[in-house]
């Protein structure tokens, strides 16, 4: 007879002798490993209680009243939410299994934590973690879901979702399967999918631009004059028009790429 899963958001049947189910487990899991990576949530929050970056729409230009404060309330209080959360699982798992706790910082205790999924599935103490650290996982994201220094750093390979990093990392992970992307890979992939595109010479740079390389409009012309692509169509103003996986595929060949 197949039972529920015990988390109390989740009414999916247990083929196997867990109390959680695999769906939750993944989701802890997926959670842990937002805070864990290296490029993840945990600095993110960083970033914005030192307020290297804005999380809110600001006063659109009015003068406040209120003296500005010191960091991001919001972000303040999920973190200390989800550390709190962290810490005490690190604790209990402790009691329960013993080892070397994990040093006092959000990206190793998710990471430490993340080692035991499959023992908090078939623990009686597991839903009850599930349901804790997803939740303070989510109000930490949350108070990150406006970053201003996010880039596009392509379409997830594995599930199809749009992903961002922060400026200048060289990777990411899909928030919704926690594939990794590489920005570079992840955006030249956008820019090729994109192939049949009809650019003019400056829309053309642009989406250069996007991948990172310093590439000017008459840059591409020059790519026209000397043969490397065509003229595909005529524009408003006459202006030609170029395929844009030509544009990618010519500055990509060049010795200077």
């Amino acid at each position: 007879m197949l039972i529920p899963c015990d988390v109390p958001s989740c009414a999916n049947p247990i083929a196997d002798d867990a109390r959680v189910c695999a769906g939750c487990a993944n989701g802890l899991r997926l959670a842990l490993l937002k805070v864990g990576d290296e490029n993840g949530l945990a600095v993110d929050l960083d970033l914005t209680l030192a307020r290297q970056h804005r999380t809110g729409p600001g006063n659109l230009g009015r003068r406040s009243t209120e003296t500005p404060l010191a960091y991001d309330p919001r972000a303040s209080e999920a973190a200390s939410v989800l550390r709190n959360t962290l810490s005490t699982w690190c604790r209990l798992l402790h009691e329960e299994i013993g080892g070397r706790l994990p040093q006092d910082d959000l990206a190793p205790m998710a990471r430490w934590l993340s080692r035991f999924v499959e023992w908090l599935r078939r623990s009686d103490i597991g839903a009850e973690c599930v349901d804790e650290v997803v939740s303070a996982v989510a109000q930490a994201e949350r108070s990150v879901d406006l970053p201003a220094e996010r880039v596009l750093a392509g379409v997830c390979e594995g599930c199809g979702t749009p992903c961002y990093a922060r400026a200048g990392a060289d990777r990411t992970r899909c928030r919704e399967c926690g594939t990794e992307i590489t920005v570079s890979e992840g955006r030249e992939r956008l820019l090729r999918a994109a192939g049949d595109r009809l650019v003019t010479a400056a829309e053309g740079a642009r989406s250069l631009r996007v991948l990172g390389h310093d590439v000017s409009a008459a840059a591409v012309r020059g790519y026209a004059r000397r043969g490397r692509i065509t003229v595909k169509q005529r524009g408003s103003a006459n202006r030609p028009l170029y395929s844009l996986g030509d544009v990618l595929n010519a500055y990509l060949d060049s010795p200077a790429a």
